[in-house]
This record gives structure tokens, sequence and C-alpha cells, in this order.
């Protein structure tokens, strides 16, 4: 029964009076962008998509070889003319490139440039994610901060009423059904106090591992928010379709689908190539691998190959491609539908949250103002018990939901800055 109070009086004796670092959104999110494991690996990925992007990978650089060989022969055979032991020994350089091969190789390179922009945007959702993982932690750890402070304070009220309650049933001006009310009361809050402390402690190892920090790290944090005023639908949905990663890949799939066709359409045209070598051999008797003496040619070809009938192969493939541009033309449209109602609801959401806040704070004044007069009249024994709980329960309960609405409400703020592309800059990829 004395369990709760114990604790609360405690929670007050053992609060550190040394200053502890204080750990902004900002301060966390820089935190992040430099440490978190994802982010780390999303850049890496950024990377590995920005080196693919090289003509040499397209086949727009020739291919030099430099080739060697040493052949050992013993005829020795019966009725083989020309009997005897010899070594043959060479070595080059070739070089082959291709002039021309339907502009395939043009289409390769255009598309491994579009693969590297959708790297890009890969990465940079990835990081979108990651920060507003953080910032949900970070405001889920203020959140539940504000729970345990308003715990505490319905943990001193109910204390408060148990011992006056104690006290008249001493002098005999109440029975024990009031002791005993008011010690349920208090237990319950004091189990809604512990239950508040473990919510915190479990946002901030959430918060801690998003940081990659120790998990129990301790540090304080800014419970204040404001929020931007300037922030319009409109414009935000513009920016999005011009900045949000998710669509922009969609769309710079439909400019992959386009190259991937035309590399298609490159079969039905000739390869033209072109061959260059530069050598030196020599054919010694015996076994005698080596280099001396070694005489050099020169060689040339223009080569032409072109595919008269390979099963149809090519003309399925290029049929496919434009099956293919054709879907994500429609994947393109849909992605454009579904930001417009992402930004939609986002933008609405984030304005009822807004309203409710402020119908909230209107009731805390009631509440309060209720709370104030029924504590008087409680404590001048002209109201009852319940009447008393019942007007501590709506205290305590506006100021949490006004704690939870602030925050979820600055989400949603930060959730339509990252559809106009304000959450991450080209700086924060690299």
């Amino acid at each position: 029964m004395f369990a709760g109070i114990v604790l609360f009086g405690g929670a007050f004796l053992v609060s550190p009076l040394s200053a502890e670092e204080l750990l902004s959104l900002e301060g966390a999110v820089s935190e992040a962008l430099s440490r978190n494991q994802d982010v780390q690996v999303a850049k890496g990925n950024a990377k590995i998509s920005s080196n693919s992007v090289n003509i040499g990978n397209a086949g727009l650089l020739p291919r030099i070889d430099l080739t060697g060989s040493a052949n050992y022969q013993d005829n020795e055979e019966p009725g083989v003319s020309g009997l005897g032991e010899f070594t043959s020994t060479s070595v080059g350089l070739q070089a082959n490139y291709t002039l021309f091969d339907g502009f395939g190789n043009v289409y390769t390179f255009r598309k491994l440039k579009s693969a590297g922009r959708i790297g890009r945007f890969q990465a940079r959702n990835a990081i979108e994610e990651v920060i507003l993982l953080v910032s949900e932690a970070y405001y889920g750890l203020a959140d539940a901060s504000e729970q345990v402070a308003v715990a505490e304070e319905a943990l001193a009220i109910s204390g408060d009423r148990l011992k006056r309650a104690r006290l008249r049933s001493e002098y005999g001006q109440a029975n024990s059904l009031e002791v005993l009310s008011a010690s349920v009361d208090a237990n319950a809050d004091s189990v809604a106090w512990k239950q508040a402390l473990l919510a915190k402690d479990n946002s901030s190892r959430r918060l801690n591992l998003l940081l990659n920090r120790p998990v129990n790290a301790s540090y304080s944090i800014l419970r204040d928010v404001s929020f931007d005023r300037s922030l319009n639908r409109e414009d935000i949905l513009q920016s999005a379709k011009h900045s949000f990663s998710a669509y922009l890949t969609a769309r710079e799939s439909v400019t992959q689908a386009r190259h991937e066709l035309g590399i298609t359409r490159s079969d039905f045209f000739p390869e033209i190539g072109v061959q260059a070598g530069y050598g030196f051999s020599n054919t010694l008797a015996g076994f005698q691998p080596g280099t001396d003496d070694l005489s050099g040619s020169f060689s040339a070809a223009l080569t032409l190959n072109f595919n008269l009938f390979n099963g149809f192969q090519s003309s399925i493939r290029s049929q496919n491609a434009r099956i293919e541009l054709q879907n994500r033309k429609l994947l393109e449209d849909k992605a454009c539908n579904e930001l417009e109602k992402q930004v939609a609801d986002t933008w609405q959401e984030y304005l009822n949250t807004l309203d409710i806040l402020e119908f909230q704070k209107k009731n805390l004044e009631t509440a309060e103002l209720n709370f104030r007069r029924s504590k008087e009249l409680f404590v001048l024994g002209q109201l009852t018990a319940t009447t008393f709980r019942e007007a501590q329960l709506n205290l305590i309960n506006t100021r949490k939901s006004i704690a939870s609405d602030r925050y979820d409400a600055k989400m949603l703020e930060l959730k339509l800055k990252r559809f106009a592309g304000l959450l991450v800059s080209e700086e924060d990829i690299k």
C-alpha cells in the first residue's frame, strides 16, 4: 500500500544534479547520418550504383589482351612425316573494338546511368526512413518522459489523498471504506507510474539503437516542439513529384525500360568490329621454351556479324521489352496516384491533429479549473472521493492526450517534409 508513495519520494532523492548531455532532434539526426548502420549501407549501395556507370561496362571501350603460350610437341609415331621434337613460343597484344552494334552499347550506357540514378533514389529513400525512425524514437522518448511526469503528478495527488483519509480516519471523521478507496487509487497510480518508467526506458534504448550508441546511454532531450505554419498542400505535392524518392524510382524505371527496348532492337542490326594485334613467335628444335630470336608480326581485321535467324529469340525479347515498357508506364501512373493520396491523407491528418490539439488545450484549462475547485470542496468535505477522483483522472488524461497529440502532429509534419524532399540533401547521401 505504501510502495507507490515510497517509490515516488525516492524518484526525487536519486535525481542526478550533475549536468547531463542535452540531445536535440537535429543532433540525433546528424549522429544517425554518420553512425547508423542502415545509413552507411545505403550510402555504400549508392556508391556501387555510381561506380557501375562507366562506359567500359557498356562495351564502349576497346578490349586489350596480352596473350602468350609455349607449345612443346614430339612427333615419334611411325609413318608420320616431319618427325622431330620442337617448341613453339608466342607472345602478343590483341585489341578488339565494336564499331557498331545497332547502338546497343549506347543504350546500355544510358541504362547504366538510369540505374545509377535509381540507386541514388533508393539510397535517399532508405536514409529518409532512418531519419523518420530516429525522429519517431526521439519524440517517443519525449512523450514517454511527459507521461512519467504526469504519472508522478497523479501519484503525488493520490498520496496526499491517502494521507488525508488516514488522518480523518484516526480522528473518526472517515470510515475504513474511504481509506481503502484512497489506497486502491494510490496503488493504481503507482502501477501506472512504473509502467510509464518502463516505457521511457524502452524508448531510450530504441533511440540508442538507431544512433548506434550503447543501449543504456543516458541523456536529456528537448520536449518542446514548434510547427511550421508555412507548409502548403499544393506546394508539397508539386515538390513531391520532383523529390519523393519512391515516385522518382517508378518514373526512372520507365526511362530504364525504354533503354532496354533499344538494347533489344539492336539485335536486328549487324555488328561491325575491328581487331588488331601484334605479336612475336619462334619455333626451336627440342624442348627450348624462351623468348630468344622472336620474330614480330602485325595483324588487323574488320569483322561483320549479322544474325539471320536465331529461333525468333530477338523478336521475343523485343516484344517482351515493349510489354515491360507499358507495364512500367502503368506503374508510374499508379505511383503518381498513390503519391497524391498519401500527401492528401497525411495533410488532412496533420490538420486534424492540430485542431484536436487546440481543443485539448482548451479542455485542459477547463480540467485544471475543475480539479482545483474539486480539490477545495474535497478538502472541506463537501465532495465525495469518487467525484474528486473523476476530476483528477480527467486532468491526467487530458495532459497525456495533449503530449501525445503534440508529438503525433510533429511526426506528420516531418512526413510532409519528406514528401517535399526537405529531409535529406544530396550531401547527406555522399
